[in-house]
């Protein structure tokens, strides 16, 4: 045990190399190969670097300039190295007690990798296909040590500060990873989001066979579909369109309908289905691996959540009491009370239009810090551990619909869950509001863009505030020139109203000889 802590110990300091040479490299030739060698450690230390791994994969793709970093990371997703069929052979005959030919006419001793564990093919005596699930000797140790010589998590996190005490983040998720060793968990999550799949043709879920799983070991049916990649390359725009609907249709009827979650929807986790038959019009399919980090809201905490966003969508009350109820800490929270207004507008801005969103659109996280400011340590900070797992399922849904390149309309899906669940909503417990912070009518409701000429209006334009972020699309060539000849930056001007919070006013000016130009908030 000793001997394997120090082999680990000496392969973390080669992955913390590894990590300051990307971070610090100005060559990109240097960047790339510390990159690899990165993913490499990562893939081979398996458990909790790889998982890290996984979500890297999410916010490299979404964030990062470099397409080739998400594709090396994304390599993490499915295509690690697996172990040798002589290491993991002992596992299953010590699971089972008995010998492999006495329960399976045979298996490929081949198999797919995932962070703790790997997969193997295999058939029944009875002829049945089934994926053999089979955890990695060892691991439950390795992710002990991984959590000390990790020291703070700020990678699933989002990189806090010193100075925060990391220990309920760090106690959220070594829980759930010590779940996730339980692979008779694991077989009851499974079993509960076969019965959803059971009532809805949108999800698939393969079946547990019991007699045969474990504590270490978990046997399902065999199911597959096409991989993310297929999907990419292969589906027509009609059927990507069908999958977008049908995969933030899915996020939003489990986290609001029926408070379960699938917290790791990175693509090993999932296939896809088109054409299935006895599915309305031909739609599309979701079939879902992996089960063994699932995330179960609080009753009162999705109706709160659900509440919160029916305030921003009708502006009707202040978004105070919500985030209370939702568990944020009040210290932290209180410096930036005013800014909530505005900072739900653009989270929940989706929810807000009433035409396909485009997520490539949103910017939420330049949005965000435009609007908060330094006050953006305190949100992070506020929150409560246990809405990683929400936001780990959020960015993987917001990874496939980017993906996927075809708008939807998040209003469709939302309202039908609000009047269902708006007598309960209304009956929640809150906190009392208090005046002195804003509530949604301190917003700017339209944008206006006003050209004059010899003090006559030739040109009045109105549109959703919303507009002001993409104030640059909104305005000609001719007069972007004429904008930018005077020195004015529009970049910077959608910069400063967002960091006012979205307050009606005046946006810029500008006079040209005979004409003026007026742009402002109201």
């Amino acid at each position: 045990m000793a001997l394997k802590t120090l082999s680990r110990t000496v392969a973390y300091a080669g992955l913390a190399k590894d990590a300051y040479r990307l971070k610090h490299a100005g060559d990109e030739l240097v960047r790339s190969q510390a990159r690899r060698h990165l993913i490499q450690r990562m893939g081979k230390l398996r458990g909790l670097p790889q998982k890290l791994g996984q979500m890297m994969s999410f916010s490299q793709s979404r964030e990062d300039d470099d397409p080739l970093a998400a594709a090396e990371f994304a390599s993490l997703q499915e295509s690690a190295e697996p172990l040798a069929w002589s290491e993991i052979q002992p596992v299953i005959l010590q699971a089972w007690q008995r010998p492999l030919d006495d329960v399976l006419a045979e298996i490929d001793p081949d198999a797919l990798a995932a962070s703790l564990g790997q997969v193997h093919r295999a058939r029944t005596l009875d002829g049945r296909d089934v994926a053999v699930k089979v955890q990695y000797p060892g691991i439950g140790d390795s992710i002990q040590t991984d959590l000390k010589l990790l020291g703070w998590l700020s990678a699933p996190v989002g990189n806090l500060r010193r100075g925060f005490d990391l220990s309920a983040y760090r106690q959220v998720i070594l829980d759930d990873l010590q779940e996730e060793l339980d692979y008779r968990r694991e077989a009851e999550h499974q079993r509960s989001f076969a019965r959803w799949a059971d009532e809805d043709p949108r999800l698939a879920v393969p079946g547990v066979i019991d007699e045969l799983s474990t504590e270490r070991v978990l046997v399902t049916d065999w199911q597959t579909g096409d991989t993310w990649q297929q999907v990419k390359a292969e589906w027509t725009d009609v059927e990507k369109r069908k999958l977008a609907n049908t995969l933030l249709g899915l996020f939003l009827d489990g986290l609001f309908g029926r408070g379960m979650m699938h917290a790791d929807l990175h693509p090993g986790n999932l296939r896809f289905r088109r054409n299935i038959e006895g599915n309305q019009d031909g739609s599309v399919q979701v079939l879902m691996y992996d089960f063994g980090c699932v995330y179960y809201p609080e009753s009162d905490d999705r109706l709160a959540l659900l509440r919160l966003i029916r305030a921003t969508m009708r502006g009707d009350e202040p978004p105070w009491p919500l985030f209370l109820k939702l568990g944020f800490n009040k210290e932290f929270l209180e410096p930036l009370a005013d800014k909530l207004p505005a900072l739900c507008r653009v989270l929940f801005e989706p929810f807000c239009v009433e035409y396909p969103y485009d997520p490539a659109d949103w910017r939420l996280a330049e949005r965000v810090a435009d609007i908060l400011g330094d006050d953006r340590w305190n949100f992070r900070i506020a929150g409560p551990a246990s809405m990683i797992f929400l936001l780990r399922a959020f960015h993987g849904l917001a990874y496939y619909l980017e993906g996927l390149k075809a708008p939807v309309m998040w209003h469709r899906p939302i309202r039908p869950l609000i009047d269902r669940l708006e007598a309960d909503m209304n009956r929640l417990d809150l906190p009392p509001a208090e005046a002195s912070h804003r509530d949604f009518s301190s917003l700017a409701k339209y944008l206006k863009i006003r050209v004059r000429e010899n003090g006559r209006t030739k040109v009045e334009l109105t549109s959703y505030a919303a507009g002001i972020d993409d104030l640059d699309g909104l305005l000609d060539d001719d007069l972007k020139r004429r904008i930018a000849a005077q020195q004015i930056d529009l970049s910077a001007v959608v910069t400063q109203v967002r960091q006012r919070g979205y307050t009606p006013g005046p946006v810029f000016q500008m006079t040209e000889g005979s004409k003026e130009v007026a742009v402002w908030l109201q």
